[in-house]
Order: structure tokens, then sequence, then C-alpha cells
């Protein structure tokens, strides 16, 4: 009993002394160890093992039924709405224009040119302006019986308004070209100069009135009215209104339209008189897919005069198919058409003509024509096309010269029927604006009926031209112009019978001309410019008995204000 009390005490006095280093720590030389016994260490013979299986309690959580009500109520928003300034978009900014482009020269022949072009400027309600022009040579061409120099005049006033979605157009004109019968195949003696002389005036007139419907669906139309009063040197005149108008709109994918005109000549002689009117329409439709094209439509022609009246009705049609990429477009086309052998036409072609052939002017019809071609466009510089025709053309027109005038330097027009057949061909050529190279043949054969050859009309044309742009300092430009023999008729009278009249063929040899023309820009208002024509000084001979110039040159600037 004894023994136990002391154990409690010495239990209580440890745990009292524990509490205590809780409190206050206990220096290592005042804790005191006392032992009881030795310890002895051992192992339980028969440990106690726990005897259950683990297990996993699978239980499972059910989440209880949340039900939420949303009461609809409208939050009241307040804001303030502040100004937005608007945007300003600068557009790209417009090259100023000038005004006013003038332009001389002079060279040998005692050549002197002189060009003139004024524009009113940039304007978004009109647009008009002047053009004038002079060019003239008062030399003459060595081994000519007369006085073989020339001029040329014109006078281009032009406007334009524009009126909502229409624009009117209108022009006048004014132009003077002189010439002389300097050629002569008699050349026996020196023609003076005024007896020779022939002149041209002309005023003309035009007015346009032209619709710009950005709608295709919209009928698009225009109206135009064309007057001209031409006279000549010996009293000759022509005066000629006309009356055009065409119109076309868009029925789903299909583009239908009409072309119509009326158009009156009358011609004055000395010895002869002419008037004549032409009425012309041609309604049309065209249709074109991702790869073709297709136009059709009908001719109809009608001709009154003096002589007996003429009508036409014929078909004209054309269509194409793209193979490949715009690389090899085939092409063929059906059509027909007439030229006007107008006076002002005769002599634009030939300024040696006969005033008296007014009396007898006749149209020259194509009364039909078969194309077939074959176009592309090889790459983003380079294009061809090359196409042939075969038809029947009535009254063609060649000049000849008039063996009834006695000086023998004028030519007439002889007319005849037959087929025709034509081929061309060229390639082109343009790297940017600063190279542009074209290549052309042409090759014209009329199968006459009674004339032995096509008179003055060469049957092979070769045209090369190239434009090169160096820096904007240099302008060159170069062309090529060849022609193969062309023919003209020499009528003789016999000696024994003077009655009886001969035909002989005369050659006109070849005809190569080659031309260079410089211009070297000194600022972008000033440059210098030089042409040279006809650089292998050949004679040759466009018309019989009239030989051209040699080479030649001009010289001159241009100043831009």
């Amino acid at each position: 009993m004894n023994a136990t009390k002391w154990i409690l005490v010495l239990v209580f006095v440890g745990f009292g002394a524990t509490t205590r280093a809780q409190n206050a720590p206990i220096p290592d030389d005042q804790i005191k160890t006392i032992v009881i016994s030795e310890y002895i260490p051992s192992i339980n013979d028969h440990p106690k093992k726990i005897t259950e299986t683990p297990s996993i309690l699978d239980t499972v959580v059910h989440a209880p039924n949340t039900e939420y009500k949303l009461v609809p109520r409208k939050f009241d928003t307040y804001y303030a709405v502040d100004p937005i300034k608007s945007a300003k978009m600068e557009g790209e900014r417009l090259d100023a224009l000038n005004k006013l482009y003038l332009k001389g020269g002079i060279g040998n022949y005692l050549s002197a040119y002189g060009e003139g072009f004024y524009s009113a400027g940039r304007s978004k309600d009109d647009d008009y302006g002047i053009h004038v022009r002079h060019f003239s040579s008062s030399s003459s061409v060595g081994g000519t019986p007369g006085f073989s120099g020339y001029s040329d005049d014109d006078v281009n006033l032009f406007g334009t308004k524009f009126i909502g979605k229409h624009s009117l157009d209108a022009d006048i004109n004014y132009t003077r070209n002189s010439v002389y019968f300097y050629g002569d195949d008699l050349g026996s003696f020196q023609h003076a100069k005024d007896s020779i002389h022939q002149y041209f005036n002309c005023v003309s007139a035009n007015l346009a009135l032209l619709s710009h419907y950005p709608d295709s669906t919209k009928l698009n139309h225009s109206v135009k009215l064309n007057y001209y009063f031409m006279d000549d040197h010996y009293k000759t005149s022509e005066n000629n209104l006309k009356v055009s108008g065409t119109m076309w709109r868009y029925l789903h994918d299909e583009l239908v339209g009409m072309d119509l005109s009326a158009d009156y000549y009358s011609d004055h002689a000395l010895r002869d008189t002419n008037t004549m009117t032409i009425l012309h329409l041609h309604p049309y439709m065209a249709a074109e897919g991702e790869k073709w094209e297709v136009k059709v439509g009908l001719s109809a022609y009608a001709e009154f005069s003096k002589q007996a009246p003429f009508y036409s009705f014929m078909p004209d049609a054309e269509a194409s198919y793209d193979i490949y990429k715009h690389i090899l477009t085939p092409y063929v086309a059906f059509e027909d058409g007439d030229v006007r052998n107008s006076y002002r036409y005769l002599t634009s072609e030939n300024p040696f003509v006969n005033p008296d052939v007014v009396g007898g002017i006749q149209n020259t019809r194509y009364k039909y024509s078969v194309v077939g071609g074959l176009r592309g466009v090889l790459s983003s510089s380079l294009s061809y096309d090359a196409h042939a025709s075969f038809g029947e053309v009535e009254n063609a027109a060649f000049f000849v010269n008039d063996t009834a005038d006695a000086q023998h330097n004028k030519f007439t027009v002889v007319y005849d029927d037959g087929t025709l057949f034509k081929a061309h061909g060229e390639i082109g050529y343009q790297k940017t604006e600063k190279l542009h190279f074209l290549v052309k043949a042409d090759y014209i054969k009329y199968f006459l009926y009674h004339e032995l050859h096509q008179w003055h009309t060469p049957t092979t044309r070769l045209t090369l031209s190239a434009n090169y742009n160096l820096r904007e300092k240099f302008l060159i430009k170069a062309d090529l112009f060849a022609l193969n023999e062309q023919y003209a008729p020499v009528y003789a009278r016999s000696a024994g019978a003077p009655h009886a009249v001969t035909l002989t063929t005369k050659t006109l040899g070849p005809l190569v001309d080659a031309n260079l023309g410089v211009e070297y820009r000194y600022s972008k208002y000033l440059s210098a410019f030089l042409t040279c024509n006809n650089i292998g000084a050949l004679k040759y001979y466009q018309w019989n008995d009239y030989p051209t110039q040699a080479f030649n040159l001009l010289l001159g600037i241009s100043y831009i204000f």
C-alpha cells in the first residue's frame, strides 16, 4: 500500500514538472532522470491481428432536387450619346492638267510644220477645246514638169456637255488641202504653177447625243447628226447630210440592238451633177458565255440615185470560241457591206483625181464575205491575230490616168466586178508603256471580170512599227513600210491609126519606206524632236507619173504651258 502511494506521488510530481516546462525551459544541469529498472527489449509471442477483410463502401449520394424560380424584371439603363465626328476621306491627288500645247518645226524641201492644242481643263460639267495644224512643203521634186509643193491646214473646235446620264458632243471643223498636178507623162513643157493648182475646202459640223446608263437593262441609245460642205478650185462641190442612231439593251443575258441611218449626197461639177440617198437598217442580237460569243443580225440596204434603185437584204453573223485560256480563239463571220465613193473619199485617197468623176460615182458593194481567223493572247505582253476572207464585190474602184485630159496629169476612176480574197496577220508586243512593237502583213487580191489588173493597188503590204521610251527622256519611234510592185494602164494611139488605142501595162516598182523619229524631253514642258522620212532616199511612185519626195527631215521643238 505504501509502495502504491509513493508511485502516485512520483507521477504527479513528474506531471507538474512537465507542465511547468512548457512555461519556462529547465536548464540541462537541473534535469534529473530516475531509472526504476533496466530496459529489457522483448517480442510478444501472441500478437493480436485484425481479422476483418478490407472492403469498399459503395454509397450513392443523391443530390437534392433544387428548383429555381426566375422572376422577370426590367432593369432600367441610362446612357448618354456623344456625337462622333464624320470621317474624311482624301481622294487620290489628280495631276494638274496643262491647257496649252504648241509644237513646230522646219525641214528640207522648204517644209514648215505647226500644231497647237488648247483644252479648258478638268470639269464635271463640260469640256471644250481647239486644235489647229499646218504642214506644207514649198519645193519641187526633181525631174517633174511642174511645181510639186503641197499644204494641209486643219482647224477643229470641239466641246462636250454632260447632262445627267447623257452627254452632248459637238464639233466644227475646217480643212484646206492644196496640191498641184505636177505629174505628166508627156514631159515636153513646164506647167505654170497656177494652171495646175488644186485645193479642197471642207467645212463640217457634227452633233451627237449619247446615253450612259449604268443599268444594262435600260435602253441605251445614241443619235448623231453629221453635215459637211466641200468645194475645190474647179468649182466642184459636194453636200452631205447624215442622220444616224443606235439603240441597245439587255434582255436577260442577251444583248439586242438596232442601227439605222439615212445618208444624202449632192454633187455638182461644171459638166454634171449627181444626187444619192442611202438608207440602212441593221437589227442584231448577241449572246455570250464563259468561252463563246455569238452575234446575228440582218442588214437591209437601199440606194436611190439617177441610176436604178438598188435594194439588198443580207444576214450577217459572227461567232468565236475560246479553246484554251484566250490563247487560242478561232472565230468566223459572214458579212456584207458597202463603201460610199463620195468625192470627199476619192480625193482623200488620191488628190489628183479629175473633178469630172463626180458625174459617174458608183458605190462599192460587198455582196458577201466569209471570214475565218484565229486570235489569242500569248502572255501579258504578246498578242496575235490572223484571218482570211473571200467574197464577191461589185463596183470595185481603181484609179487610172485620165487620157481625156489634155495634160495627162489627172486620174479618173474605173469600176469592175469580181471576187476578192484578203488575208491579214499581225503580232503585237507591249511591255508596260516603254516598249511597243507591231508587225502587220496584208494580202489583197482581186479577181476582176474585165480589168487586167487591180490598178494602183498592191497585193502585199508589210508594216513594222516600234516605239521605245527611254527613261522618260528619249522617245524613239521607227516605222518600215513595204509594198510589192503595182500596175498602171498606159493608153497609146497608133500613128497609122489615130482612132485605135493600144493598152499596155506599166509596172511601178516595189516601195520600201523607212522612217525614224526621236524626241528629247529636256523638261516636263520643253522637248525637241527630229523626224526622218524615206531614210533610204528611194524614188518611188505611189501614182503613175507622180514621184514622191526622197529623204526628208523635220526638226523642231514643243512646249507645254
